[in-house]
């Protein structure tokens, strides 16, 4: 039986997906997507993703004096400011209005239709039960359930002492893009790949240590899954925020872009490396 909610559901999506495929001219679109599917494969390819680390965390091999670590940082790093980007990115899609390339007769439409794929990813984050929206609270955002997880860690969000430059870092880089639709949408989309891929790492390590550690906010990333009623949707989000770039970018600013790209995952890199460091 099908059993995924409102906003893991590709019904719920389709008609917004065609319309913005279909906002601009054919063959726009289809350069468009041929540079933004090589943004996507270098994403995948990139040696963040083949972290020694993540072999640590998928084997058990931290302490839970380091998972409390990395906890704290990866806190300040994207879990504290992330529906902050997302939901600058639902107001930024106004540049739409100004985008050359979308038919001129769709470019106030598109800002709608790029927010409300994006705010199927904050109502997500916000607790919305799209399985039963009676079951919806805030206390079930995943940035109050990462809160409650500090909690039970014994680890106070305020405590800044253990804060690694790193985890700052990635902080100020997201900060200094705010004003920018494009940009934030392409730091969205690596962001969703790294959750996905680290979430389920540290998942797995936390869990030896005890299975409350899993619920709540480790219960609710990762991908959607058909034979569960989990709530887990970063891959659909992941999609909708790469065709979103689809729909923005513009060839003049590809080696812009490339710049971002390179120097937000090196950032990360960097991120695991300092907590791989701490952690040997």
């Amino acid at each position: 039986m099908n059993t995924l909610s409102f906003t893991q559901s590709e019904h719920t999506r389709v008609e917004s997906l065609h319309f913005i495929q279909n906002s601009m001219p054919a063959n726009v679109w289809n350069k468009n997507i041929s540079v933004i599917n090589q943004f996507e494969k270098q994403t995948i390819n990139h040696p963040l993703f083949n972290h020694p680390i993540l072999a640590r965390l998928h084997q058990g091999q931290l302490t839970l004096t380091h998972l409390k670590l990395i906890h704290i940082n990866y806190f300040t790093a994207i879990v504290k400011n992330f529906t902050d980007a997302l939901s600058m990115a639902i107001y930024q899609a106004n540049a739409l209005e100004q985008h050359q390339s979308i038919h001129q007769e769709k470019r106030i439409a598109s800002k709608i239709y790029a927010r409300y794929l994006l705010s199927l990813n904050l109502i997500d984050e916000l607790g919305f039960n799209t399985h039963d929206l009676t079951q919806s609270s805030p206390s079930k955002s995943h940035l109050v359930y990462f809160l409650k997880l500090m909690q039970t860690l014994h680890l106070d969000p305020l405590d800044q002492k253990e804060t690694e430059i790193e985890a700052l870092s990635l902080t100020q880089f997201i900060q200094n893009h705010m004003h920018s639709y494009a940009d934030l949408l392409l730091i969205l989309a690596c962001t969703e790949l790294q959750v996905i891929k680290f979430s389920q790492a540290l998942r797995q390590n936390i869990s030896i240590y005890n299975s409350e550690f899993t619920e709540g906010y480790y219960a609710c990333h990762g991908i959607a899954q058909k034979n569960n009623l989990g709530l887990a949707n970063d891959d659909n989000h992941e999609d909708d925020i790469w065709l979103l770039l689809t729909q923005c970018y513009t060839p003049e600013n590809e080696s812009h872009f490339q710049r971002i790209h390179t120097e937000y995952l090196e950032l990360w890199d960097n991120f695991w490396s300092k907590m791989n460091q701490l952690t040997t």
